[in-house]
């Protein structure tokens, strides 16, 4: 009977230690409470309704689960009202005497009126040595009390004291002698003893948590504690004789299915050791045998994929080195072309051949020669104006390329020709209709901790329906890969390399210009030691 009443006095007493330990949360919390608590009141507006949003979500998920936590309220000393719920704050609720005393306190409390059964816990929020308002936690009366409310102590006289030496809850009818009891416990000098009371023999615990100011009395007729004591005796010898019977039973009904189904597995996993990678488990138990036959399953599953993907790529090994063997000479072979070429047009003065055929070769020697995933954007840079210079030939029309970019990226590795297809999208589709006032832009610079990349172009510009299609082709695949379009290219590689949170969009305007927006993070590889002229 003591360990009922300890468990249901320790758990009454913890939704006040928890109510507390709220409220403190609530007055001391700097980032939302204590800034709008300083703030001059301000007739409502947008931002104060915002305000309101925020420390009515704060404060309802401090009593998220808390079923014993009615509502938490924020009252300032200039009148403003925040609460956990909606439910409207009347005027006289505000005027009941344990409100008042709750607002008005200068340390943290609790204030109770059993007859309506109101429940508050008060705390002060202090700023700049003076209270500017008052946390106010409203308990569910009921729900605290019904801790006591079972039926192990249905015949027990249950007291509870608040502040002051008030009844704050008492489940017997009689009125008008809870002072008279304490005046007794209190003769008999200790938490536990014997009393006369009623005109019978009783045994009392007092419980008294100092951190809540509240005291539990609780009064046992002697009678009942031998009476309940045998019939408790008969009732667990009972059910230790049940709990030893389901215990023998249990044991030899599970010894027996695990030891059968761990024979199967045993038996299983003896095939696999031969060689036999088609034999499966068909154990289907509910248990771990059963989780372990599922994951027997699913490993021998995965070796025979392993043992497949390791002779395809064994295959496909055998056919790329033949490949490679072959196509070792054409590089060679290109680049002797070329510079055959450009011999051919030096000596022969054709400048504007020959600066195309130099152009064409540095290009393919700095991408066919440079392995690296990651390039410095001054590298990238180079690329695109070898590639400019090929196109100037084949467009006789005058067009610029101009670069803003801020000094410090000119390190900022990327991968390799993710800007070329861009530009070369807006100098086929954009200027290229354009007789002598083309312009491509290519503006990189740092945002937040991002990075970047605008290439605009003053060409024939796009629709809507237009733009919509090409974005479209992201998510596009076939079985050779990405889908073969510029852009849709370079959206894929950024998403694959650094998440789907990069990427990038298009703006455009028909017969205006067209501008691709690409977003990069900024904590990018740098190359420390990369030279360039400025």
């Amino acid at each position: 009977m003591t360990q009922y009443i300890s468990f249901a006095d320790e758990n009454f007493n913890s939704m006040l230690t928890e109510a507390r330990k709220i409220s403190l949360a609530v007055a001391t919390e700097q980032e939302i409470i204590l800034p709008t608590m300083k703030e001059p009141f301000v007739e409502a507006s947008y931002d104060d309704y915002q305000q309101k949003k925020k420390i009515r979500s704060y404060l309802s998920g401090l009593m998220s689960q808390k079923e014993y936590i009615e509502n938490i309220m924020l009252v300032t000393d200039n009148g403003r009202i925040y609460q956990a719920n909606n439910e409207p704050i009347m005027k006289k609720d505000l005027e009941k005497s344990a409100m008042r005393k709750a607002l008005e306190t200068e340390r943290s409390g609790i204030f109770y009126n059993r007859e309506e059964k109101e429940v508050l816990l008060g705390c002060p929020i202090i700023s700049g040595g003076k209270a500017v308002a008052a946390v106010v936690i409203s308990l569910n009366y009921d729900i605290m009390v019904a801790t006591w409310q079972i039926e192990p102590l249905d015949a027990v006289n249950i007291y509870i004291y608040g502040p002051l030496d008030t009844l704050f809850y008492t489940n017997t009818v009689e009125k008008g002698k809870e002072a008279q009891l304490l005046s007794l416990v209190e003769e008999v000098g200790d938490n536990t003893g014997y009393l006369k009371w009623n005109g019978e023999k009783q045994y009392f615990i007092r419980y008294g948590a100092d951190t809540e100011t509240m005291t539990t009395i609780s009064i046992i007729p002697y009678r009942l504690l031998l009476q309940d004591a045998d019939k408790l005796k008969w009732k667990f010898l009972f059910i230790g004789m049940m709990a030893v019977l389901f215990a023998v039973a249990a044991s030899a009904y599970l010894s027996g299915k695990l030891c059968t189904n761990l024979h199967k597995l045993t038996e299983s996993m003896r095939e696999i050791q031969n060689g036999n990678l088609s034999v499966r488990s068909d154990i289907t138990a509910v248990d771990e045998i059963g989780l372990l036959s599922g994951a027997f399953n699913e490993m021998v599953e995965r070796i025979s994929l392993l043992l497949e993907e390791v002779r395809q790529k064994e295959r496909l090994k055998r056919e790329a080195e033949q490949d490679v063997l072959a196509a070792q000479i054409e590089p060679h072979f290109l680049y002797n072309s070329i510079d055959s070429i450009q011999y051919v047009a030096h000596m022969r003065k054709e400048e504007e051949i020959e600066r195309v055929a130099v152009a064409l070769s540095e290009l393919l020697r700095s991408v066919l020669s440079n392995r690296n995933e990651f390039i410095t954007l001054w590298e990238e840079r180079v690329y695109i104006e070898n590639y400019i210079t090929i196109e100037r030939f084949k467009y006789r029309g005058f067009f610029q390329l101009l670069w803003d970019v801020d000094e410090e990226l000119w390190t900022y590795r990327i991968p390799k020709l993710l800007l070329q297809p861009i530009v070369e999208n807006a100098l086929i589709h954009g200027i290229s209709t354009r007789e002598n006032d083309g312009v491509i832009q290519i503006k990189i610079f740092r945002q937040e901790k991002d990075i970047i990349f605008k290439i605009m172009d003053n060409g024939r510009g796009m629709s809507r329906d237009q733009i919509e299609q090409l974005l479209t082709e992201v998510t596009k695949k076939n079985k050779a890969g990405f889908r073969r379009v510029g852009f849709a290219n370079v959206l894929n590689r950024i998403h694959l390399i650094y998440g789907e949170q990069y990427g990038g969009t298009i703006y455009s305007l028909e017969d205006m210009f067209t501008c691709v927006e690409l977003r990069l993070p900024g904590e990018g590889e740098k190359d420390a030691a990369v030279g360039f002229d400025s």
